[in-house]
């Protein structure tokens, strides 16, 4: 019998760092949701953040899997095969950029496509596990890299190029499939029915500011 699909909705515990101080100029906002928490599935992430017009501007993102969870190899999935995706919106024009005397830009609405990519030599040779692209054109591109492995736990990490051209307020909805789109098991729950934590870390470009997220998910058989 098949079960239902369940949906998790964390609270998140936040702790905003600078050098150990609160930051008030970087606030995100940040949830998580997993469209299946059985051991061994195959779940959707379902990823959204915000970033108010007075927060400092993105400069890295970093969600954290721990040990028991398994991803994806980079041989497991075709090149340029789609594994998720998903719309941002934010600020764009000449307005964004500092001391413009053109004060004009307006909310841009952009569709993400998230692609399993080749690595490069470098990145096998510095141990990166996989890479997902995440496509923003016209407005930016980031390289997801997934280092670790399903006995230490894993990191998925990846930095926005700075544009002048774009600005907060920002709003990001992701969703990385458990699968591929030929099928292929790109996120596989771990095999016991326990807590696990799942961590995000939005970092700011402009300070050494970071937003801490930790999203308990309860797995059941």
């Amino acid at each position: 019998m098949k079960h239902p699909v369940k949906v998790v909705l964390a609270s998140a515990v936040v702790s905003l760092l600078v050098a150990g101080v609160a930051n008030a100029a970087f606030a995100p906002k940040f949830s998580l949701k997993l469209s299946d928490t059985k051991v061994l599935a195959n779940p959707t992430f379902d990823i959204h953040f915000e970033l108010s017009k007075e927060d400092e501007e993105i400069g890295n993102f970093q969600l954290l899997l721990p040990k028991g969870f398994n991803i994806a190899a980079d041989g497991d999935i075709p090149n340029n095969e789609k594994i998720g995706g998903g719309q941002i919106k934010i600020e764009a024009g000449p307005g964004c950029r500092p001391g413009s005397p053109i004060p004009a830009s307006a909310p841009a609405t952009v569709n993400a496509t998230i692609v399993e990519k080749d690595r490069t030599d470098d990145e096998a040779d510095a141990g990166v596990h996989a890479v997902w692209f995440l496509n923003l054109e016209p407005l930016n591109r980031v390289r997801l890299l997934v280092t670790g492995s399903k006995l230490t736990g894993w990191k998925v990490e990846g930095a926005p190029t700075p544009s002048d051209n774009t600005c907060n307020p920002l709003t990001v909805d992701l969703k990385i499939n458990g699968k591929s789109e030929s099928g292929i098991p790109l996120i596989t729950n771990p095999k016991k029915p326990r807590q696990k934590v799942i961590t995000a870390n939005i970092i700011s470009q402009d300070s050494p500011a970071i937003a801490t997220f930790n999203v308990p998910v309860q797995f059941t058989r």
